[in-house]
């Protein structure tokens, strides 16, 4: 028997098929009396160039251990599957048991995405409350400025009535006079 490593692409809108395919393969391969050494469901990525008018594809790697029987099934069952769409099937020298680089690199590249989701989520809210925060502070501007007019408003009102008052008091004064202080 020999080592073989199967690489497919499984098309991104049946991408929850991956992981069927991957127990149908490993059955296929127990079943003909090989072993699996590693089955990986690396997930989606970005494709170098488009296939099928696809950008993204979700990525499925076999490492087994069987005979050239099998690798013809297996090659006859991506044939007729549609939602594989690209295929590579390798000899390998020995067994590979540990995680692949490209399933490491994806882990990689979605802790870097989603830290640069946290990122830009932070800066928004940021933004969001800085941008909250000048809104409060023009409201009070507006607030303090509405009050000041009107205190001014009923300042100059008081001061009006004042005079009034004044005015009133000089005219009652000069009315209630004696003609006796007038002569003098």
């Amino acid at each position: 028997m020999r080592h073989y490593e199967i690489v497919f692409l499984v098309h991104p809108d049946q991408s929850d098929q991956t992981n069927t395919i991957i127990s149908k393969l490993s059955s296929v391969v127990s079943e003909s009396g090989g072993t699996v050494h590693r089955s990986e469901n690396i997930g989606n990525r970005k494709l170098a160039y488009p296939i099928q008018d696809q950008f993204k594809a979700s990525y499925g790697l076999l490492n087994i251990e069987c005979d050239q029987a099998t690798i013809d099934e297996i090659k006859t069952s991506f044939k007729f599957n549609d939602s594989i769409i690209r295929n590579l099937i390798l000899n390998a020298k020995k067994t590979h048991t540990e995680t692949s680089a490209l399933l490491n690199q994806t882990k990689e590249d979605s802790e870097k995405e989603s830290y640069e989701q946290e990122k830009q989520r932070k800066y928004e809210e940021e933004k969001t409350a800085k941008a909250a925060q000048q809104a409060r502070f023009k409201e009070e501007r507006e607030a303090k400025a509405e009050k000041a007019e009107k205190a001014e408003v009923a300042e100059e009102k008081t001061e009006e009535k004042t005079e009034e008052e004044k005015s009133s008091e000089n005219v009652k004064d000069e009315s209630q006079s004696s003609p006796e202080d007038t002569e003098k």
